[in-house]
């Protein structure tokens, strides 16, 4: 037993010493002035969010809003049409290049055909005025000379 009373007399001096310590902090108050700077502080900061909150809900706020993403979906659908614009014109662009130079190519064929027809006048021409001055020296009349 003597045990037993030992130990309860550690044991009480323990809990008197957290009983003394709990209110020792529960005795302590937090000074006005601090109490009173965090109520202003607190107020302070909730007056404003309160006043935002009333115009970010505002009637002209959301109006304004909604006019903001009409615009923006509408800007979206013009710059896709602006796109397909642009891709038609890079293919059309890239057709006025092909016939481009198609019509080179043919102006070439063109001028070739045409010195050639120019070159098979000429040699036409040339038995013609070979046969003329023949046709004058002989007794040939000159009629029998164009049926060839």
């Amino acid at each position: 037993m003597d045990t037993e009373e030992d130990m309860s007399e550690f044991m009480m001096p323990l809990d008197k010493e957290k009983d003394s310590s709990e209110s020792a902090l529960c005795g302590r108050k937090l000074p006005l002035w601090l109490g009173l700077l965090l109520l202003l502080a607190a107020v302070g900061l909730l007056v404003p969010m309160i006043y935002f909150a009333v115009i970010a809900n505002s009637k002209a706020c959301v109006d304004g809003l909604q006019a903001q993403k009409e615009c923006q979906e509408l800007n979206q659908h013009v710059q896709r049409q602006l796109n397909q614009a642009q891709e038609l014109l890079h293919e059309k662009e890239a057709e006025a290049a092909t016939c481009k130079q198609a019509v080179v190519t043919l102006r070439d064929s063109l001028k070739k055909e045409q010195a050639r027809v120019e070159e098979l006048q000429e040699e036409r021409v040339r038995p013609q005025r070979r046969i003329t001055p023949l046709a004058s020296t002989s007794c040939c009349s000159s009629r029998f000379l164009w049926v060839w």
